[in-house]
């Protein structure tokens, strides 16, 4: 008796710094490695997102040359040797928004040679815009606006994935809660069977009932000490569990939560709840707005290339190099270009694909829309049936209870058998476990079924 009551104490400390479900969740993002994973693979879509703007970037280009002509041998030639040198420096830039491009470029070039001596500077500005083919840079763009679907995804995919992760292990937090349960009502049996044996003895003594009585007692109570052990055994293998995987002391695995409270999870239109809030049908929107964004630039790529062209541009060219800087002659430039592939073999097999693969989602959207659906309401209706056979354990608790009075008060009146007294007992343990196993069914339910509908993870 004084190890039961001991074994009470301990327990009374740790709920002292017993955690709650919302303190086991917390504690857990807390300290788990799986959450940083998971922050990091957010940032790696940043990044890539980041990315995509390299098009955008200015391009710096030098380029030089050297050349020597012997032109003694050319009638048509003005000159019989020529040294040229020539240098030049641009600037491009695109523009994703617009899908046009500008070069800024000068061009240095120096001639020295019999009866040529000049410098030559231009500077010239390109602006070229695109009218059919890449209009409002609808291909330039489509990697960045591809990259932010993929964000928008990944959000709704780290709470998938979190979801799953917090449900598996709440289950086990359940399972603790469930484990400590059921250590208490071992406790209490065995300190049961230890007053009932003692009564027994002390009867034997004064020779009230026969020896087979005590050994019936010591049996029961060697069952109810091995089943105690069992019970310490487990719940302390997964006090372990809970503690290392929440990185706490061994002293704070304890949950402190209420095994028995049943909850209103009633969804009156589950079917428009889960069509309209099911992550799962949000991600696979996302992946059709990802191949619709990609199927508009392949229609696009399908049309001519028809690109307007502006240009301005200032020369000078005289026998020194300042000169050549400041009497510049200017001119300008409009024109259009125009290009189409003939065929289109590429640009049609990638607009049909994808037309393919948009049904495709379509039909495995249907496909998780009826799987969410079957799971949710399975678990809806599991949830109602584990509710009344809770209801159902409570009334079995109190017959059992009041069975063994009644077969105690039959064995003190020397009209019942110790047996007998055991049999109830034992029973009134079983049905208390039994509830006890019901009521961790519920809670594991109650969190798939908030898991299925999403709302465990918000």
């Amino acid at each position: 008796m004084k190890r039961i009551l001991t074994i009470l104490a301990l327990l009374g400390g740790m709920n002292a710094q017993a955690l709650s479900t919302q303190a086991f969740v917390k504690q857990l993002r807390n300290t788990h490695p799986f959450f940083n994973q998971q922050v990091l693979s957010s940032q790696i879509k940043q990044i890539e997102k980041q990315a995509t703007s390299a098009n955008e970037d200015w391009l710096i280009a030098l380029d030089g040359y050297y050349k020597n002509e012997d032109a003694d041998n050319i009638a048509s030639s003005s000159y019989d040797k020529l040294n040229t040198t020539s240098a030049g420096l641009s600037a491009t830039r695109k523009y994703a928004n617009t899908g046009s491009n500008i070069i800024f470029k000068h061009t240095w070039v120096d001639r020295r040679g019999e009866n040529i001596d000049s410098v030559q500077n231009q500077f010239s500005v390109d602006y070229k815009y695109p009218l059919l083919r890449n209009k409002n840079g609808i291909n330039d763009r489509l990697s960045a606006d591809v990259a932010q679907i993929a964000i928008d995804k990944n959000t709704l995919e780290r709470l998938e994935a979190e979801e799953s992760f917090i449900l598996a292990k709440l289950e086990r937090f359940i399972d603790l809660a469930y484990a400590q349960e059921r250590q208490l009502i071992n406790e209490h049996r065995l300190a049961l069977a230890e007053k009932e044996l003692n009564l027994v003895k002390q009867k034997y003594t004064a020779s009230v009932v026969e020896k087979v009585d005590v050994l019936l007692q010591e049996d029961a109570y060697q069952r109810a000490n091995q089943q105690l052990l069992q019970a310490q055994q487990d719940l302390t293998l997964l006090r372990h569990e809970i503690a290392i995987t929440l990185d706490l002391d061994f002293a704070k695995a304890v949950a402190n939560t209420n095994l028995y409270q049943t909850y209103d999870l009633q969804v009156t239109t589950l079917k428009t709840y889960l069509s309209n809030n099911a992550r799962v049908l949000k991600i696979n929107a996302l992946t059709q707005k990802t191949l619709k964004r990609q199927l508009q630039s392949f229609k696009n790529k399908s049309k001519a290339k028809l690109d307007l062209s502006l240009g301005v541009k200032s020369t000078g060219e005289h026998n020194n190099y300042s000169d050549s800087l400041t009497k510049q002659s200017p001119a300008w430039k409009i024109g259009l270009g125009l290009s189409y592939p003939l065929g289109g073999v590429e640009s049609n097999s990638n607009i049909n694909k994808t037309n393919i693969q948009l049904l495709n989602l379509k039909q495995v959207r249907q496909e998780q829309w009826l799987n969410i659906y079957t799971q949710a309401k399975i678990l809806q209706e599991k949830i109602n049936l584990l509710e009344k056979l809770l209801q159902a354990n409570q009334k079995q608790i109190n017959i059992a209870k009041a069975r063994t009075i009644e077969e105690r008060k039959r064995y003190d009146d020397s009209n019942g058998q110790a047996s007998f007294v055991i049999n109830a007992q034992n029973n009134e343990q079983s049905v208390q476990l039994s509830y006890a196993q019901v009521a961790k069914n519920y809670q594991k339910t109650v969190l798939k079924f908030k898991a299925t509908i999403d709302q465990l993870v918000k």
